[in-house]
C-alpha cells in the first residue's frame, strides 16, 4: 500500500517582510542578501590586507622593468603612458577627409536654415527689376504703380510686392487683430532674429573649422610650399608652381 506522505500539505516557512513602521528604511534584508554583502565585504578586506602587506615589504631600491615605462605624480598616483597605434599617411588623410566632410555637411545644413529664416523674416532682396517698353512714348507714359497694380509705397520692394486687392485684404485683417496678438507676433519675430544671429555665428565658426581642416589636408600633400603672414598676423600657405608631365 502506497504511502500518502506527499499528499499531506506541508507548512510553508516564509521570511517575514518589513514592518509598516520601518517601511521608510526600504525592503528588509534577507539571508541571501546578507551573504552577498558579507562576501563582498570580506573580499575587499582581504584585498586591503594584501596591499598593506606589499607596502610593508616594499623595497624602494629594488629594480623592475616597468620603472622605465611608468612614473608617479606628486601624490604618488601611477601614471602610465598610452601606447597609441601609429597610422600611415593614407589613413590620416582618410580620417581628415571624413572630418572635413562632416563639418562641411553641418555648415551647409546651417546655411540652408539661415536662408529659410531670412525668407521667413522678409529680408530685402538685392538686384533691380527692369521693365522693357516698345517705344519712347510708352516710356514717357509708363507708371510703375499701374503696371504692377500696387501702391506707390510698395514700389521699392522687389520681393513680396502686394497688389491693390491684396493690400485691402491685408489692411482689413490687420484691423481685426488685437493688441495682444500683435505683441505675440513681435516677440516671435524677436526670437526668430535671435535664432538667426545664433545660426549665423555657428555657420561662421564651422566655416573657420572647415578652412583649417582643408589647409591641414593640403599640407599633407607633396609639393614645395611657403608660409606667409598677412597684415592681421594670420598664416597662409602658397604652393610653388610645378610643371606637369
Amino acid at each position: 500500500m502506497a504511502k500518502l506522505v506527499h499528499n499531506v500539505q506541508k507548512k510553508q516557512h516564509r521570511e517575514r517582510s518589513q514592518t509598516s513602521d520601518r517601511a521608510k528604511y526600504g525592503l528588509l534584508e534577507k539571508k541571501k542578501d546578507y551573504r552577498l554583502r558579507a562576501a563582498d565585504y570580506h573580499k575587499k578586506q582581504a584585498a586591503l590586507k594584501a596591499l598593506r602587506q606589499k607596502a610593508a615589504q616594499y623595497n624602494p631600491d629594488e629594480y623592475y622593468h616597468a620603472m622605465t615605462r611608468k612614473r608617479t605624480d606628486d601624490e604618488g598616483i601611477l601614471i602610465t603612458e598610452r601606447e597609441g597605434e601609429s597610422l600611415s599617411t593614407q589613413q590620416v588623410k582618410l580620417l581628415k577627409s571624413q572630418d572635413l566632410n562632416y563639418v562641411r555637411t553641418m555648415r551647409l545644413n546651417e546655411s540652408q536654415k539661415i536662408e529659410k529664416l531670412k525668407n521667413t523674416l522678409g529680408f530685402k532682396a538685392g538686384g533691380k527689376h527692369t521693365v522693357f517698353v516698345d517705344n519712347e512714348e510708352s516710356l514717357e507714359s509708363f507708371k510703375a504703380e499701374k503696371f504692377f497694380d500696387t501702391d506707390e509705397s510698395m514700389l521699392e520692394r522687389r520681393e513680396n510686392r502686394l497688389r491693390l486687392n491684396q493690400l485691402e485684404t491685408s489692411e482689413r485683417i490687420m484691423k481685426e487683430i488685437e493688441f495682444d496678438d500683435k505683441e505675440k507676433l513681435d516677440k516671435q519675430k524677436l526670437a526668430d532674429y535671435k535664432l538667426l544671429k545664433e545660426r549665423m555665428e555657428r555657420e561662421r565658426k564651422l566655416k573657420e573649422v572647415e578652412d583649417r581642416l582643408e589647409t591641414t589636408k593640403e599640407l599633407m600633400k607633396k609639393g614645395a610650399k611657403k608660409k606667409l603672414y598677412d597684415a592681421d598676423g594670420d598664416v597662409h600657405f602658397k604652393w610653388m608652381n610645378e610643371r606637369k608631365r
